[in-house]
């Protein structure tokens, strides 16, 4: 038995048996399980970079493809803007070119009217003297008071006796109906006649007569006369005859 001081605390003694293998089995335990875990953790890591890879690649793709398409868009805006800033200089040139196509016409068209009024004069003057005149008008009454007979001749002046001259003459009677003034067609006065415009084709004259009556309450005032020749020479003759009875 060992020696022992009295009164002294004495510590238990655990005897245990002697295992040499069980320590080195726990520490190559604990390096086994440190290396897992780091493994793990590697390839964990990797995992998840390789995931945020493929996210930051499909997002890069995505903006890629959108800026693919905000490019091509604002290359079809610049060739809009193109067109239209073409459209528009030709829109401009049009309208110079056609403000200077009407200011020519009508230039043209003053010259044109100035010559045909010169030329109609030069006409009037040469065919004053010959073709249609009117020779002769009369207007007697006869025993009716609303009832009298007319007596109109037109004839071709220095005619040749081979030429036809044709036209047409429009006779009217002016006069008061009541308060107000009134045009009657020969027509609508005279059975004799059934045409506005009464022909004429004749070499030397033509007589246009015949009975009117006036209609109630309409007092006449004067006769307007219209001839028109178109053959042998254009000529027109606008007369107006008094109401007059012989």
């Amino acid at each position: 038995m060992p020696n022992v001081v009295k009164g002294s605390k004495q510590e238990k003694m655990v005897v245990v048996p002697h295992r040499p293998n069980r320590r080195l089995f726990i520490a190559i335990a604990a390096i086994l399980g440190i290396s897992v875990s780091a493994v793990g953790g590697f390839v964990y890591g990797n995992y998840q970079t390789l995931i945020n890879q493929g996210a930051v690649a499909t997002a890069t793709q995505n903006l890629n493809n959108e800026l693919a398409a905000l490019q091509s868009e604002n290359a079809e805006l610049h060739r809009q803007v193109t067109i239209l800033d073409r459209s528009s200089e030709m829109d401009r040139r049009a309208t110079v070119e056609v403000q200077s196509t009407v200011g020519t016409l009508q230039g043209r068209v003053a010259q044109l009217e100035q010559d045909i009024t010169y030329y109609r004069g030069v006409v009037s003057a040469e065919t004053e003297g010959t073709g249609l005149v009117i020779s002769q008008f009369d207007l007697d009454g006869i025993r009716e008071s609303d009832l009298f007979r007319y007596k109109l001749v037109l004839r071709q002046q220095d005619a040749d006796g081979d030429s036809y001259l044709e036209g047409h003459v429009n006779v009217n009677l002016v006069g008061q109906q009541g308060e107000t003034q009134k045009v009657l067609a020969l027509k609508d006065i005279s059975e004799e006649q059934d045409q506005l415009d009464i022909r004429l084709r004749f070499k030397y004259f033509q007589n246009i007569e015949g009975e009117l009556t006036l209609p109630e309450g309409f007092t006449p005032e004067r006769f307007q006369i219209a001839a028109m020749s178109v053959e042998p020479v254009e000529k027109s003759i606008n007369q107006n005859f008094s109401w007059a009875i012989d």
